[in-house]
């Protein structure tokens, strides 16, 4: 087992779409001291609520570089090209009594390159999960909202490596049964975490996380993750200010 090093991450979100269930006085849904809180795909919610979600999206990166490196370290060569990225997510959450909601989800993520440089370098890789969770109340007020959540998944990723594979039929001297142009790995994770969400102002909210994950891969290592991440957002309808929210999120893990 290992403490993996800290890697910060800023996401945007392409497209997403939340569908809420109606909310009670007693539940208002994602609303503390007047402000409405945007969902983010980057930091999960504290909020105990019902909800479908899904996510679609995709984009590419240019001119990516690669290194290929022989057994000494030496650089071999450099391919540079265009690599596609797509994602696809649903998940539902169910809420129960107000203060305990029960989840599940599933998400798959492509990467491939787009030309002949690229797919010899990045090849396709795949990732195909789905989750089990809940998350329940600890303790609210007005203004502010405390929540742990607990999380199980399991997840499958296929990897396509053109270029690994003809350099090891060269290095082995002819095609033999270890040659893999094809590798599958299965993986399996526990996430435990605590979760507030703040509302200092009727136009500010704030969401953060702190939290540790256990990871087991098939190939029998495994991880041991801290981690946590924040969300800060503004409405600028409630500055008298058109009708627009801006929500900046960080995490690492």
């Amino acid at each position: 087992m290992r403490l993996s090093r800290a890697i910060p991450l800023f996401a945007i979100t392409v497209c997403s779409l939340v569908l809420p269930v109606s909310a009670s006085a007693q539940n208002p849904g994602r609303v503390l001291n007047g402000f409405r809180f945007l969902p983010s795909s980057l930091i999960p919610s504290p909020f105990v609520t019902s909800y479908i979600r899904t996510a679609t999206g995709g984009g590419i990166a240019s001119n990516v570089s690669s290194l290929f490196l022989d057994v000494d370290g030496d650089t071999l060569g450099v391919l540079t090209g265009d690599v596609g990225f797509m994602t696809l997510a649903f998940e539902f959450q169910q809420q129960f009594g107000g203060w305990l909601a029960v989840r599940a989800g599933f998400a798959g993520s492509a990467r491939m390159g787009v030309d002949e440089q690229s797919v010899l370098a990045q090849g396709l890789t795949g990732i195909a999960s789905v989750n089990l969770g809940a998350t329940a109340r600890v303790w609210n007020n007005d203004q502010w909202l405390v929540t742990g959540g607990v999380d199980f998944g399991s997840s499958n990723f296929v990897g396509l490596d053109p270029f690994g594979f003809a350099r090891t039929v060269i290095d082995s001297g002819g095609l033999t049964e270890d040659n893999k142009l094809v590798a599958s790995t299965d993986a399996t994770s526990f996430r435990g975490n605590g979760r507030v969400a703040w509302a200092p102002k009727p136009w500010l909210g704030l969401t953060g996380l702190l939290g540790v994950a256990s990871t087991d891969v098939s190939s029998g290592s495994s991880d041991f993750l801290v981690g946590g991440g924040a969300t800060v957002a503004v409405d600028f309808r409630q500055l008298n200010w058109p009708s627009i929210g801006l929500m900046l999120g960080y995490v690492s893990e």
